[in-house]
């Protein structure tokens, strides 16, 4: 398997994975998440993602891509309430089913994770949807630790 950085040139990649981890949201959440966003329209938004500067992103290959992690450096800066502080974001992460169980997930956390560590950042956070059971599990297994619930209440 082969992890490499993730290029502009690499959106049409990332929006072909991204219906291994989106079609679960918008299967359950179709309130909150859209239901088979067109290719072109994911292409452009990663492409517009993947020139950021503080976005950090990874292709996992077995032969043909297989999967990716998106993050991002936040830096912080301190107020009254919090330590002025960097660390790394991870936003989407995704892997074909065909790959799994084949350590795709943890060496692209691991490029993530090398990525924050070369900024000089802290933490990775990211964030699990309550109904993901199999994230929630993959992350604690990963040594990831809870570290806040956030709740809503329909209006």
């Amino acid at each position: 398997m082969k992890i490499r950085a993730a290029a502009a040139e690499d959106a049409r990649i990332l929006a072909l994975l991204n219906p291994h981890v989106h079609a679960a949201h918008a299967a359950r959440r179709p309130d909150v998440y859209r239901v088979d966003p067109p290719e072109e329209e994911l292409t452009n938004y990663f492409a517009t993602l993947l020139v950021k500067d503080v976005t950090r992103a990874f292709i996992a290959e077995i032969d043909r891509p297989v999967g990716y992690a998106v993050a991002a450096i936040v830096r912080r800066e301190e107020n009254p309430f919090l330590r002025a502080e960097s660390f790394i974001l991870l936003n989407q992460l995704a892997v074909d089913p065909q790959a799994a169980r084949r350590g795709v997930a943890s060496q692209l956390i691991e490029a993530v994770r090398d990525a924050g560590r070369l900024e000089g950042c802290r933490r990775l956070l990211t964030d699990v949807l309550d109904f993901n059971e199999g994230a929630k599990a993959f992350y604690a297994a990963a040594g990831f630790a809870e570290l806040k619930h956030v709740l809503e209440q329909p209006l």
